[in-house]
């Protein structure tokens, strides 16, 4: 069964361990159908205490809740599945680590690395950044149209991620894309809860 990820909540990078707890509650108060954990600069253990700190609350709210790079700390703190970025582990060696139960998603920047990371066997893309985002200063933006390519290839789901936001997600839905995931639109200055509604009315498949 192909996985949930309409309405993706990414923490942020860095702060307070208390200001991600309260978002993501927010954004599962709304209707996230995904957590996914990424602290690139915390240690494995604070990475593994704010997972399980959080997963009861996922649990309760029928959320996923993955894990950024660390496929180590995915399976240790019984997460749902582990998230690979551009450094991290390879999808197949990361199946390795996670076995067949947890979800391995691959980040992908083109049509070539997606079908790359599909063969090799991942679950779910995140193919970005289809927007100008600070979260990725002097990077230009892909635009829509790589991934309604990338959406009409794959035959695993394809997510929208990088600058997205309540006013533009039905844009990204209408690419044929199986959801979106953001930093900022959940963050200060936004209602967590209200970017996880609009997510997740944009894609209510």
């Amino acid at each position: 069964m192909a996985p949930k990820l309409s309405s993706v909540c990414v923490t942020e990078p860095e702060g307070d361990v208390r200001r991600a707890l309260e978002t993501a509650a927010r954004a599962m108060s709304g209707g996230a159908s995904a957590i996914l954990v990424r602290r690139p600069l915390a240690t494995a253990r604070e990475v593994f205490a704010l997972v399980r700190q959080l997963r009861p609350s996922t649990r309760a709210a029928h959320c996923l809740l993955l894990v950024s790079d660390r496929a180590d700390v995915a399976v240790a703190a019984d997460a749902d599945g582990v998230h690979l970025g551009a450094r991290s582990l390879p999808v197949v060696s990361a199946r390795r680590v996670v076995g067949s139960h947890l979800l391995v998603g691959r980040s992908v920047r083109n049509l070539d690395e997606a079908g790359q990371a599909e063969e090799e066997g991942a679950d779910y893309l995140f193919l970005g950044p289809v927007f100008p985002t600070p979260s990725h200063p002097g990077e230009p933006a892909l635009g829509l149209g790589p991934l309604r390519e990338a959406a009409l290839r794959a035959r695993i789901p394809v997510v929208g991620i990088g600058g997205i936001t309540s006013d533009n997600v039905r844009l990204v839905a209408q690419t044929g894309a199986r959801g979106a995931a953001a930093i900022g639109a959940f963050h200060v200055p936004s209602d967590a809860a209200e970017t996880a509604r609009a997510f997740r009315a944009a894609f209510p498949a």
